[in-house]
């Protein structure tokens, strides 16, 4: 399926370009292979050959990127090439719908690499590292920043042997991409004529070279995927070869099967990579990391892995390379779980920050936000959609000044405590900086899932006459008024009921949190008391008879919830005074000050004249026996029974 050798003998005595596209390049990774490693029967293992899941589009066309930053001149680098696809459909062994081989590739225009590559994974059960490897190990293509038309052409090399011109039939990148995985998939299906060639288990001689008086090698193949890729390159390097990985070995040496295998060690092998970059890194960096912990996460399909020590993490990435943490940040950052934490993986150096007034720290940047470590080395998250609003304020020197807590995140709703207000943040990009008495409430309280809910608007100045200046603010679950550094909510079920005593305007700014007691929900005012009663209209206590209430034992005595407004009273004596009525009394507020009286003294009362009488106004609190109530007045008292 290969005339690697071929081309390899070509290159040594043309092109560098050429030799660099096919020759195994010496690699800017810290990694380095010895012929020594290199297992004839096992080049690679099944889980990474035969995966569908090992690389996304995105991956994909970030790792093309990255090995060609910028296209020449003909600007047919994979990394920018596109190419219209056709369906094809699902297909099997025979063309009898058995033993399947590749599902449905349903075609479209303007396809890029990165998605052929993508789509032909999933439908063919084939790695994209491995069809990455394939596309680089035969014709350069990932490394080379100005491919030919014809380089492209023949792209994995499919229906182009040792001995023979290529097949037309097969031209055309989205061709060879889909054709080269079926035939590797086809390789290893009982069904297939191929099947048995080079068999698994078994010891079979491989030839070193096309040339046979170089001889072969016997290899036990260990699985499936060494068997197809000697299938599809049917030769393995001789001692000469893998003496010298990155040169020349000798007239008998061959290189596609050992350069798979080192493309794929470099670009892909996560583990061997993170080790290898730990160590190039040196002790003044890595003394203080401390023991490893953990690196279960290296796995051999891995695309990130991650090394847990002490006082760091380090993690490297088929597209990032490495990346470490060290310090209160790495503590914060494992604290959260890590690379597999609502932060993701590491994406930049730790950085100075300079705080200005607010003092110097540092923040480290991950994928989905960054860890924040303030002048006292305490660490914070902050997340991405919180970030762009923070930098636009001055982060850390700004007027936030340093985060104070980690964002909290309910439903794309987040908040988040800073030494300047609470941050507010909607998955529509809004932002609200809370501050005073209604920050610190949040903070408090819940954040963003305190009793108030989300707030819906920017806090207000108001101004309600001679009750003096404060802010008010809208919230999901009623209105927050803010006065003398604190901050109440008027709940939206208590909203009808404030406006039927005249609103805040009236009753002046809220003194405490509404109160709910058998059904009756009631707010302390400046005022009085609001009181509502069910579907009943609103009712103000005023201040100066909330103390008779209480001595009556509040709404849940024998008082019960006021039934009207209190109104104006005029005694014998002319004194204005007033009066409210309740369930099962009245509040009579005169000369001597405000008293309750229950229902039955009060009939007694108006009866004699009320006010007007020569008893004139209440100035003790009722009494009662077991069959009495007495109750004393300006001049004399009253007793009723029971």
């Amino acid at each position: 399926m290969s005339n690697f050798w071929k081309r390899v003998f070509a290159a040594l005595a043309t092109t560098v370009t050429v030799a660099a596209g096919l020759l195994m390049p010496t690699s800017v990774n810290a990694l380095t292979l010895s012929g020594d490693d290199f297992m004839a029967g096992e080049i690679i293992s099944d889980p990474q050959f035969f995966d569908q899941n090992a690389m996304t589009a995105q991956e994909i066309q970030t790792f093309l990127s990255k090995k060609v930053r910028q296209c020449g001149s003909l600007n047919l680098c994979l990394s920018v090439y596109t190419q219209d696809t056709f369906t094809r459909e699902a297909t099997s062994v025979q063309g009898d719908g058995a033993d399947p081989l590749c599902a449905k590739y349903d075609g479209a225009k303007n396809e890029t690499a990165a998605q052929i590559i993508f789509k032909v994974q999933r439908a063919c059960n084939i790695s994209a590292k491995v069809i990455l490897v394939l596309l680089q190990k035969e014709q350069g293509l990932i490394t080379n920043f100005n491919p030919t038309a014809d380089k492209l052409k023949i792209a994995t090399g499919y229906a182009c042997p040792d001995t023979a011109p290529c097949d037309a039939k097969y031209f055309g990148f989205y061709n060879q991409v889909y054709s080269a995985a079926s035939q590797l998939k086809r390789y290893t299906e009982p069904a297939s004529s191929f099947y048995n060639s080079k068999p698994v288990g078994v010891r079979s001689p491989i030839l070193f070279h096309p040339n046979a008086r170089c001889g072969t090698k016997p290899v036990k193949i260990k699985n499936f995927a060494t068997h197809a890729l000697y299938i599809y390159t049917p030769y393995t390097p001789n001692d000469a070869a893998l003496a010298n990985l990155t040169g020349i070995g000798d007239s008998c040496s061959s290189y596609g099967n050992s350069n798979f295998w080192e493309y794929y060690s470099y670009w892909f092998d996560a583990h061997a990579n993170l080790s290898s970059e730990i160590v190039d890194q040196g002790n003044a960096i890595t003394s203080d990391w401390g023991t490893l912990i953990d690196d279960s996460s290296c796995t051999e399909t891995a695309n990130t892995c991650s090394a847990d020590y002490d006082n760091a993490v380090a993690t490297w990435n088929i597209t990032a390379g490495l990346k470490y943490v060290t310090g209160p940040i790495a503590t914060k950052y494992k604290s959260v779980g890590g690379v597999s934490g609502q932060l993701g993986t590491i994406s930049r150096p730790t950085e100075s920050i300079n705080g200005g007034p607010n003092g110097d720290g540092s923040r480290q940047k991950f994928l989905n936000g960054f860890i924040y470590r303030d002048p006292t080395d305490a660490t914070f998250i902050v997340l991405n959609d919180v970030f762009l609003y923070y930098s636009e304020t001055g982060g850390p020197s700004g007027s936030l000044g340093w985060p104070t807590s980690d964002a909290s995140c309910t439903d794309g709703n987040c908040g988040q405590n800073f030494a300047g207000g609470y941050v507010v943040s909607s998955p529509n990009n809004s932002f609200l900086v809370l501050d005073g008495a209604i920050g610190e409430y949040l903070q408090a309280n819940g954040g963003i899932n305190s009793p108030w809910g989300l707030p819906l608007s920017a806090a207000e100045t108001r101004t309600f006459g001679s009750f003096g200046t404060g802010r008010i603010q809208q919230f999901e679950n009623g209105t927050v008024y803010e006065k003398d550094d604190t901050a109440y909510l008027v709940a939206d079920s208590l909203a009808a009921a404030l406006a039927d005593v005249g609103g805040v305007e009236v009753v002046g700014w809220p003194l405490a949190e509404p109160v709910r007691t058998d059904g009756t929900l009631s707010q302390l005012y400046s005022a009085g008391r609001v009181v509502k009663v069910g579907s009943a209209q609103g009712v103000l206590i005023p201040t100066d008879s909330l103390k008779a209430l209480r001595l009556a034992g509040g709404i849940a005595g024998y008082l019960g919830v006021p039934t009207n407004n209190a109104m104006e009273y005029k005694g014998k004596d002319g004194y204005l005074g007033s009066k409210q009525a309740f369930e099962g009394g009245t509040i009579v507020r005169g000369a001597a000050g405000a008293f309750a009286m229950p229902g039955v003294l009060w009939d007694a009362y108006l009866s004699k004249n009320g006010a007007k009488s020569k008893y004139g106004w209440p100035d003790g609190y009722a009494k009662s026996s077991s069959k009495f109530w007495t109750q004393s007045f300006q001049r004399g008292s009253i007793r009723v029974s029971r």
